[in-house]
């Protein structure tokens, strides 16, 4: 006999020997023992799992499927019957329904329904008020409402921290940054100069007008004699144009400065070709199109306007600095025919890529190739990876050393411009007068 039949048979029992007779000492009829046993909650459990044990055993024999969903549909009613029993379940029997349907016995839902209480009270309100009152009292207030409301000094310090090209920018926001910047001109671009570059600073100064030339030395500037000296340095470059000696000082330094300037501009309009490897046009001897003279106006105008602005002589280094900077990390880039590309290539002044992007002219300070070549054509920028000049490598101190500071070359020019041609002067116009003059005629009466 199996577990459930004993089951069974004790369950039939027990109902035979609870049931009372009746009467007249008959046993009682089947309906009124149905009665009884749902009324009892015991003999209803009894039953429940007779069914249950009865049901199981009518398993049907005939193929897969019918086996899976009678076996499912068991289980189904397994667990509706045990959850609708009428006695209470032990904690061990819930865990197990609930982990068949996919809970947890502990698991409860929690809701928080807590509030914040409200401080009514006198006594928090004048805490509340004299804590308002202490930090009104250590609260700044200012009047700054915009960038433009700040004092001239702080506003002329932050704008010495950015480079020329967001310094034009600004200028064009409205009047008054444009007048601001206009009336400070110096105080802002020397900082600039001194942070960024101090450098090319020293390479590339800038070349003297006329009109600061003192009065002694302008007729010696603008003599025939000396405009025929420095002729070979006013030839009509095709990459400069000709200095203008009313304008600008034609002493050797004024005139080396003017022309490297224009070096400057005039090889930062071909860094496109260069960039994509593409030849520079080739202008015939003896020929000047309208396309170049246009160019080297246009660069002109930016030197002499460089002279009277110092931000734009700011501008012009920074263009300068950005195309060295480009020059050098394109050629430790590119490879000759036959070159292995798998060994890097040292970049010159040993620069980096965070250098590169600071924008400042510190690592022209290491040590590299000297400029003492001027640049007399275009054909000389393929060669040409910095364009440094006015300086000397010292091997021993191992630093540069730049030319005498300026404009110290310029008074010494003007200096030695005066003393040699104000005697060559007064020769040339001794030669021309008379050796002998006519004596005056004593005896002749008026």
């Amino acid at each position: 006999m199996t577990d459930s039949e004993s089951v069974i048979s004790a369950s039939d029992e027990s109902k035979a020997g609870s049931v009372p007779p009746s009467q007249d000492g008959t046993q009682p009829q089947r309906n009124e023992i149905n009665q009884q046993t749902s009324s009892s909650p015991v003999l209803s459990t009894t039953s429940s799992l007779k069914n249950v044990v009865l049901h199981r055993r009518e398993r049907p024999t005939e193929d897969d499927e019918s086996i899976a969903s009678y076996e499912s549909s068991q289980q189904a009613y397994m667990e509706d019957e045990v959850t609708k029993s009428n006695f209470p379940l032990s904690k061990r029997e819930k865990k197990a329904i609930l982990r068949r349907k996919g809970g947890s016995a502990d698991e409860e839902l929690l809701i928080d329904t807590t509030e914040a209480l409200t401080l009514n009270s006198k006594k928090t309100a004048r805490l509340q008020k004299k804590q308002e009152k202490k930090q009104s009292r250590t609260k700044v207030h200012s009047h700054i409402q915009s960038f433009l409301d700040f004092p001239p000094e702080i506003l002329s310090l932050i704008l010495g921290f950015l480079r020329p090209s967001d310094v034009f920018g600004l200028a064009r926001l409205n009047r008054f940054m444009r007048d601001f910047i206009l009336e400070n001109e110096r105080s802002i671009a020397e900082p600039i100069m001194a942070r960024r570059y101090w450098v090319l600073r020293q390479c590339f100064p800038l070349p003297v007008l006329l009109e600061h030339v003192p009065p002694t030395a302008r007729p010696v500037l603008l003599s025939p004699q000396w405009q025929d000296r420095i002729k070979i340095h006013r030839n009509p470059y095709q990459h400069i144009k000709q200095v203008d000696p009313e304008i600008i000082c034609t002493c050797m330094s004024c005139l080396l400065a003017w022309n490297n300037l224009n070096i400057v501009l005039d090889l930062a309009h071909w860094q496109r070709n260069f960039e994509n490897r593409e030849p520079l046009p080739i202008i015939p001897r003896g020929k000047n199109p309208e396309w170049n003279t246009k160019l080297l106006s246009c660069n002109a105008d930016i030197v002499v306007r460089a002279v009277h602005s110092p931000l734009a002589h700011a501008r012009i280094l920074q263009t300068h600095l950005n195309v060295t900077t480009r020059t050098i990390v394109r050629s430790a880039r590119w490879r000759k025919k036959g070159e292995k590309t798998t060994t890097p290539k040292p970049r010159l002044y040993h620069l980096t890529d965070d250098e590169a992007e600071t924008g400042t002219d510190e690592y022209l300070e290491r040590s590299g190739p000297p400029s003492y070549q001027p640049i007399y054509m275009r054909d000389n920028y393929y060669n040409v990876e910095a364009f440094v000049p006015n300086r000397k490598w010292d091997k021993e101190s191992q630093r540069w050393h730049y030319y005498s500071k300026w404009p110290k070359p310029h008074e010494n020019d003007l200096a030695w411009l005066v003393a040699r041609f104000s005697s060559y002067q007064v020769r040339v116009q001794a030669q021309k007068q008379p050796a002998t003059q006519p004596l005056p005629n004593w005896g002749s009466s008026s």
